[in-house]
């Protein structure tokens, strides 16, 4: 964590300074992906960081610092706050830490399947011109959304019904909602920043961890653990956010090309994850994992109670109206 804080507060000197290794005419900046290479969510914010120096004639250069060389995603977000980091793709959980209002992507079941994800982030302008200010006020401007897939629960056993879940340890992300979703199916609820989930797992500090099967794959916990149920109880939103003190620094043009990046990374990215979706199971399964697919029924009547517990606090009296959003879209 230090040697990332000081890598990023390096970053931020140089830039400061101008000391970039490219000419005086282009602008570098820099990006934080706790993600690998391969990875789709690594893969879309590449796809922006091309798209940019492509629209602005190789004028803006952005350094993708991805692996978690920058950090956790809370770490990097924080950085982004700070304007010692220029963009980073936050899943909504981590980021929900410091704007909780980003806690409505993780409710249990709010998304029925793909389609509706994507009418939620692209059939309209309700939940960005929602977040918009929201975000403003602590410090970031929202570039747009990644869909980063369904998730599921990997670890030490397979789980085959609801039953097979109580009382074990689970790993979730750094998000109030998950807790109490993981809490509501009778499990033990542990959050833990993505950089230990694999000693965590080696250690058996935890039972199993949710996530997404394509995260479960570009990180080889195949190595660790052999089983994953396909319980697809949250599909997994990613805002790629700036600073807002960088973005107050571009001119007109380039701020112009940022959004327009933003947009081919995205509709890049829809078809990407769903094209993942299909074959990331038998990827899986090649390495000698078992894939189960248990009832969703009963893991969603146990969690129906998530929704009233977020309501309950000041971001959720708030966001409700975009969980009403979501949920009435067909």
């Amino acid at each position: 964590m230090l040697r990332a804080m000081l890598a990023a507060l390096t970053i931020g000197i140089l830039t400061l300074a101008g000391l970039t290794p490219v000419g005086a005419q282009t602008r570098e900046l820099t990006l934080g992906n706790v993600n690998p290479a391969k990875h789709g969510t690594s893969q879309t914010s590449q796809q922006f960081i091309d798209k940019l120096a492509e629209l602005t004639a190789g004028k803006v250069k952005v350094v993708h610092h991805h692996s978690g060389a920058l950090g956790g995603e809370r770490e990097v977000a924080q950085q982004i706050q700070l304007g010692t980091v220029d963009f980073g793709p936050i899943t909504t959980a981590p980021l929900s830490t410091l704007v909780p209002e980003m806690s409505v992507f993780q409710l249990p079941y709010i998304f029925r399947d793909y389609q509706h994800v994507y009418a939620a982030l692209d059939g309209g302008d309700a939940i960005r011109k929602y977040y918009d200010p929201i975000l403003d006020k602590k410090g970031f401007k929202l570039i747009g959304f990644i869909a980063a897939g369904y998730r599921g629960i990997y670890g030490h056993y397979p789980i085959n019904s609801i039953a097979d879940v109580k009382g074990k340890k689970i790993r979730v992300q750094e998000d109030k909602i998950l807790v109490a979703t993981f809490k509501a199916l009778g499990m033990i609820s542990t959050p833990i920043a993505f950089p230990e989930v694999a000693t965590s797992l080696q250690t058996k500090v935890i039972d199993f961890a949710e996530g997404g099967i394509n995260t479960f794959y570009h990180n080889k916990f195949y190595d660790i653990v052999k089983h994953v149920a396909d319980v697809r109880h949250t599909h997994q939103a990613v805002a790629l956010i700036m600073s807002k003190a960088s973005w107050a620094k571009q001119d007109a043009a380039t701020q112009k090309s940022i959004l327009e990046a933003a947009r081919h990374a995205e509709q890049w990215n829809r078809q990407f994850i769903l094209d993942e979706d299909k074959g990331i199971q038998e990827q899986v399964r090649a390495k000698g994992v078992s894939i189960t697919k248990p009832d969703a029924t009963p893991f969603r009547e146990a969690t129906k109670s998530v929704y009233e517990e977020f309501y309950a606090t000041p971001a959720g009296k708030d966001a409700r109206k975009i969980v009403d959003h979501i949920l009435s879209l067909k």
